[in-house]
C-alpha cells in the first residue's frame, strides 16, 4: 500500500469517527433513546484509534 493511499484510510477513519461522534451528540440534545451510549460508545472509540494512531 502506498503512503497516499494508508493516509487517506486514516484521514477518512478519522472523518468518519468524528462524524458518528457528532450524530450521536445530536440526537442526545434532541433527546432520542440511546443517544446518550452512543456517545460514550463514539468517544472512546475515537479516544482508543486517536491513542493507537498518533
Amino acid at each position: 500500500m502506498s503512503k497516499a493511499t494508508a493516509a487517506h484510510k486514516h484521514r477518512t477513519k478519522l472523518h468518519v469517527l468524528r462524524d458518528r461522534l457528532k450524530r450521536a451528540t445530536r440526537d442526545a440534545k434532541r433527546g432520542l433513546a440511546g443517544a446518550a451510549e452512543r456517545v460514550a460508545a463514539h468517544s472512546a472509540k475515537r479516544a482508543a484509534y486517536r491513542a493507537a494512531n498518533p
